[in-house]
């Protein structure tokens, strides 16, 4: 009995502070860019080549 008052707890808790908090921050800002931009004409992003690494312990 206390392992289902748990977890009917813990749902509880996930479903009224973290669905929320994930559902707004979705809706405000998208930090991975993955909304579609019309205005592009492609949506790869250039990636500078890599520099060499410096030897500093020369």
């Amino acid at each position: 009995m206390r392992s289902a008052a748990l977890t009917v707890l813990l749902a509880l808790a996930y479903l009224t502070i973290v669905t929320p908090v994930g559902v707004v921050s979705r809706l405000v800002h998208d930090p991975l860019h993955r909304r579609w931009n019309k205005e592009t004409g492609t949506h790869w992003h250039l990636i500078k080549e890599p520099q060499p690494p410096r030897n500093d312990h020369a």
